[in-house]
């Protein structure tokens, strides 16, 4: 099958933890091919008001990307985006409307640290939602607060939020306590999207045929088609 749509990952090269060279960037590309994706947004680190991100260099390399696909032909649609790290310094520029998006879609992809409590994690998303963002969080399965179904639904149906969980988590599997919560997730249909958050062709690899696979066998091909496409 063809046609993933990947919201989370790190193939552009020089600007984070991700791929550190062209070469390594184009063995991702190759591997996201290979891997059965057909749109792809480049999700490098950002902490806006703390950290300056390196924003024209990566523009560039992102063109590079570009141009590499086409003269592979691979036909994959590749968009910029961020993985915003949420401090409290993103407030004035949320509300400035200065939050790097995906694409143009109005989403941004948000993580926070992993030991933030829940009535914290409320407020900030809160701060995102009245400066006019609709909020994806990565990695769900990172945060013990939203261990508690009752609080991961609160925040779906107070804010509108959705959920992202990684693909190395479906396939590579986690402790049984985070499993079993994960799996009343996906039961529940709490889960919005999965994501590779890729850096590298062997270090955390895109793995969406997998995961696709692993979540259609337990929960059928309509499910695990929409977990794969979200936008």
């Amino acid at each position: 099958m063809r046609g993933f749509t990947d919201i989370h990952s790190h193939f552009v090269y020089g600007v984070d933890d991700g791929a550190r060279t062209r070469a390594e960037m184009e063995a991702m590309l190759d591997a996201a091919y290979a891997d059965g994706i057909a749109a792809v947004f480049a999700t490098p680190h950002v902490t806006p008001g703390v950290r300056a991100f390196a924003s024209e260099r990566f523009a560039r390399h992102l063109e590079e990307a570009r141009a590499y696909c086409r003269e592979r032909g691979y036909g994959i649609a590749l968009h910029e985006g961020a993985e915003i790290l949420y401090t409290p310094a993103i407030e004035r520029i949320a509300l400035e409307g200065r939050l790097p998006e995906l694409g143009r879609t109005g989403y941004v992809l948000v993580e926070f640290a992993p030991e933030i409590g829940y009535s914290e994690m409320d407020g900030a998303i809160g701060v995102l939602r009245r400066a006019g963002y609709a909020v994806i969080l990565a990695h769900v399965e990172r945060y013990r607060c939203l261990y508690s179904w009752k609080n991961a639904a609160k925040l779906r149906e107070k804010y509108g939020v959705k959920y992202q969980v990684n693909c190395s988590t479906i396939v590579e599997g986690c402790s049984f306590f985070r499993g079993m919560k994960l799996r009343q997730w996906f039961e529940e249909g709490l889960v919005d999207c999965v994501a590779s958050d890729a850096h590298g062709s062997r270090k955390r690899p895109f793995q969406m045929r997998a995961a696709y696979r692993a979540l259609r066998d337990v929960y059928g091909r309509k499910y695990a088609d929409r977990l794969t496409k979200l936008l």
